[in-house]
């Protein structure tokens, strides 16, 4: 008998297999694809990010350190600069391989080529039916992602309802488009272009012999990503039109459910994305490995009581900083993004202060805290220097 069957084998339910199995739980991925299989995303890992692998990343998977930020809006441009890094830039099928590598690594074990049709939980067990079985276990963890069909719909119901979605579309340009176009110096920076998508952005993230090129943004303002992206990419001057694949991301906060007596859910499948930037990587690993640890805790009757309940308190605890708040920052900055701007071009020590967050040295709730007291700061100033 199993004790837990994760199915995906992404970010999250790499991380979510390699935890359980630690913790020595019998455990057994499913995973549709035959990996590596390419991944849309613009391939960003914060520093934070990092910070929750248990093991260092090899340096030939690092297609770039970064430690910069270059952000524009219509006319106005800012320029900010990290005393440390801030993010290594990597290739999804590289790095999810990688994540899944170390999972068999730790004793999971792994079956690819293989979709899960339904999850059923009934009594002490969870039946997992795929196109080539049927598997029992114990527990059960939800990490399909964004854009696969939920196997266990009930549990979702609810939940996907009061998500917030981005929806993005990415792809690659050569590495000789900026001489073609623009002519910049390719400096290690990342690029926002925060007038290209509306409630959202374009980006240009600087890869070993390409460029990651991209637009995402919240699905209520970001209507026809595909005209926008194609947009954004004659903007920049590139030619000819890079291959370009779409999908969604799903940024709910702390989502109001999470799971059920024996089934969890983890990484994009649950919302843990974050609203502002689109950032998903590092929340699917850490509430991939949040909810191993809860159901490892659960199998040895550490948790008495709701084991759903629990597993969402200990994410709120660990991600509720960034993830709550960062989706009232985005609501904010894209509802008002010309005077978002205005701000942080007027006070660049702002920017200096946000990019602390994806180092780990500042969260979205510090980060208001930090505008309340420059405000606060500011104008006790001017009533001082009143006459």
């Amino acid at each position: 008998m199993l004790d837990c069957i994760i199915v995906g084998a992404g970010p999250a339910g790499a991380s979510a297999a390699r935890r359980a199995a630690q913790k020595g739980l019998r455990t057994l991925v499913l995973e549709k694809e035959i990996f590596p299989r390419p991944k849309p995303c613009g391939g960003a890992l914060s520093v934070q990010g990092l910070s929750h692998l248990d093991f260092p990343l090899p340096p030939h998977l690092i297609e770039r350190t970064i430690s910069g930020v270059r952000a524009v809006h219509g006319r106005l441009e800012i320029r900010v600069e990290s005393p440390q890094p801030i993010c290594v830039l990597v290739r999804r099928s590289a790095f999810d391989q990688l994540l899944l590598e170390k999972a068999l690594e730790a004793g999971a074990e792994c079956r690819q080529g293989e979709r899960v049709l339904a999850c059923r939980e009934s009594g002490s067990l969870v039946t997992v039916q795929t196109d080539k079985g049927s598997y029992q276990a114990r527990y059960a963890i939800l990490a399909h992602g964004a854009s696969g069909r939920p196997p266990a719909a009930a549990l979702t119901d609810g939940r996907r309802k009061a998500t917030t979605h981005w929806l993005t579309v990415v792809g690659e340009a050569a590495p000789e488009w900026r001489e073609r176009g623009t002519g910049r110096d390719p400096a290690p920076v990342l690029e926002f272009y925060f007038d290209a998508c509306p409630g959202g952005y374009g980006w240009v993230f600087p890869l070993k012999n390409a460029a990651s090129v991209g637009v995402g943004g919240l699905a209520g303002a970001a209507r026809r990503p595909v005209r926008l992206f194609r947009e954004f990419v004659g903007r920049l001057g590139i030619r000819p039109l890079p291959a370009y694949r779409g999908c969604p991301i799903p940024c709910s906060g702390i989502a109001r459910r999470l799971g059920s007596d024996r089934i969890l859910i983890a990484g994009d499948a649950g919302g843990f994305a974050e609203a502002f930037s689109g950032e998903g990587i590092a929340y699917a690993v850490r509430s991939g490995q949040i909810a191993a640890e809860t159901l490892s805790d659960a199998a040895t009757g550490a948790v008495t009581h709701s084991l759903a309940g629990e597993y969402r308190r200990r994410c709120r605890d660990a991600l509720g900083d960034n993830l709550i708040y960062a989706r009232l920052f985005a609501l904010g900055a894209y509802g008002f993004p010309g005077l978002f701007f205005r701000v942080f071009d007027r006070h660049r020590s702002l920017g200096e202060e946000f990019l602390k967050i994806p180092r780990g040295l500042q969260t979205y709730r510090g980060f208001f805290a930090h505008i309340r007291r420059r405000l606060a700061e500011g104008l006790i100033l001017r009533r001082n220097s009143e006459p």
